[in-house]
């Protein structure tokens, strides 16, 4: 039997790194095609997400994650390749090219905080799983047709709870309607908190078919990130985690109900910047970092 030809492209957000299949599969097939394109011996990611017609004419594509979670460094990836021109390539799955004005990806100059010259800024609206309805994500300060910076604008959270427990401390519980996330608030990173952590999120009635916990050590503003996504039965200590910083943020800013400004969270692989608008509430929440494309290539699938 011939193996699946597969085109993919490779992306590094803050050390994430996530594939994104650009040829059509059955959606049953994703999560047995990601095991596979994941793992040491083909492209060694930490997760894949499959490229899609979007169903929405407001968005340009959409991205389906391997397991149907919502994953914000992949968000960001794919709005990242779409802005440096991915669609444009004719790997686009049947997605056709980029319309600037009216397909859902528009272009505008902007004066730097940093630097206070005019950028170019390209806007992209895109679908994902986990998520439903448009996520817009901005894209600049490209330094090479395969690396920029791109923030987007995250799903704000369902649920936010607070708590204790003799085992696990201080925490946090943030729900999303594609992932869930356990902060562990200065708790030292283990496998064994993980498995604690699950049971108790089933035991208080939450669903772990894709959940995080996130280890938090307020001292040094670090975060190790491990997420769980059962549809492929991975485990993963992610070198970042971009709902989880999120998620994270969130509750810190559900804590002290006061809004956070451009936060840095430090991760295993790179920094992530997060902010979040509180006033009676979360009312809008961003992400960014950088984003490199690492490969591009086809990959054999058996």
């Amino acid at each position: 039997m011939n193996p699946l030809e597969l085109r993919f492209v490779k992306f590094n957000p803050s050390g994430n790194t996530t594939v994104l299949i650009l040829d059509p599969l059955p959606r049953e097939k994703y999560p047995e095609i990601a095991i596979k394109v994941m793992s040491d011996t083909y492209l060694c990611a930490e997760q894949v997400g499959f490229l899609e017609k979007a169903g929405d004419p407001e968005a340009v594509a959409r991205m389906h994650m391997m397991g149907g979670e919502y994953c914000g460094n992949a968000s960001r990836s794919f709005a990242a390749w779409i802005a440096l021109g991915g669609l444009e390539s004719g790997e686009s799955n049947g997605c056709g090219g980029m319309n600037d004005e009216l397909n859902g990806c528009g272009e505008l100059r902007v004066r730097s905080k940093l630097t206070g010259f005019s950028q170019v800024e390209r806007e992209v609206r895109i679908q994902v799983s986990g998520h439903d309805g448009i996520l817009t994500a901005r894209v600049y300060n490209q330094w090479s047709k395969h690396s920029c910076n791109a923030e987007i604008d995250m799903p704000l959270p369902l649920k936010i709870q607070h708590g204790w427990t003799d085992q696990l401390s201080d925490y946090s519980i943030v729900v999303y309607e594609g992932i869930i996330h356990l902060i562990l608030w200065n708790k030292v990173a283990a496998d064994v908190y993980v498995n604690i952590a699950e049971d108790f999120l089933e035991k208080q009635g939450f669903s772990t078919e894709c959940f995080g916990v996130m280890f938090f050590d307020s001292r040094t503003s670090e975060m190790i990130p491990v997420v769980r996504v059962k549809a492929v039965d991975s485990l993963v200590w992610e070198s970042s985690c971009g709902s989880g910083t999120m998620a994270l943020a969130s509750a810190m800013a559900d804590k002290q109900k006061t809004s956070i400004e451009h936060m840095q969270l430090k991760q295993p692989g790179g920094d992530l910047f997060v902010s979040v608008d509180w006033k009676d509430g979360i009312k809008r929440a961003r992400l960014s970092g950088d984003i490199q494309i690492t490969a591009m290539g086809t990959a054999y699938v058996d």
